[in-house]
């Protein structure tokens, strides 16, 4: 997984001008109170890596969906068709129709020893059918953190054996067609997210 670098903004505020001067060890000009104006314009950047980020905020309440090709068995649903490559956690051994909570964070590990993979967006399905594109027609671009999992163009990136994706979310409700850049058109590695 490449990391990235995003920008942090931190409004300064009387309480930021009083750690200044804390570290100054002595007072300063500077803890004289900011108009509300000034204060809403006053903004510092400090960079972050989203990956480390992403291990901050992988906690107890994030879902994870297993991505495997190597061993994995494909199931055939009767709304969706076949499915593959896809599971909610990281121990299953059949390919699902995966099932998850609005509004969570979601993380996409794969569980594979060779293989590189994405979750790739590919387009809406609906309750009852899933109208799967004849080649695979989603980005291998890794979205940033918190994107949400129904966004047009969405994608966890490469990712590389035994590696887990950046934090994202699950986001509204609906029903979200998945794939693999590397395999949904050799080997039909695709599910359907329902996001409820």
């Amino acid at each position: 997984m490449r990391a990235s670098s995003f920008v942090v903004s931190l409004t300064l505020g009387a309480a930021s001008a009083a750690l200044a001067a804390g570290c100054a060890g002595q007072s300063s000009p500077s803890q004289a109170v900011i108009p509300a104006q000034q204060q809403a314009a006053a903004v510092t950047k400090i960079p972050v890596s989203d990956h480390a980020l992403a291990e901050t905020l992988l906690t107890d309440t994030s879902l994870t969906v297993g991505v495997r090709l190597e061993t994995e068995k494909s199931k055939t649903s009767k709304k969706y068709g076949k499915v593959l490559g896809y599971f909610k956690g990281t121990t299953s051994l059949k390919s699902q129709v995966v099932m998850l909570a609005a509004s969570q964070n979601v993380v996409f590990e794969n569980v594979d020893k060779e293989l590189t993979h994405t979750a790739s967006f590919l387009g809406d399905a609906t309750k009852k059918a899933a109208p799967w594109p004849s080649s695979f027609n989603g980005s291998s671009t890794q979205s940033t953190a918190g994107t949400a999992i129904g966004t047009t163009n969405f994608s966890t990136g490469p990712l590389e054996p035994g590696k887990s994706s950046l934090v994202y979310t699950t986001g509204s409700p609906g029903f979200y067609m998945i794939g693999c850049a590397f395999h949904y058109d050799s080997s039909g590695m695709r599910t359907v997210v329902i996001v409820q």
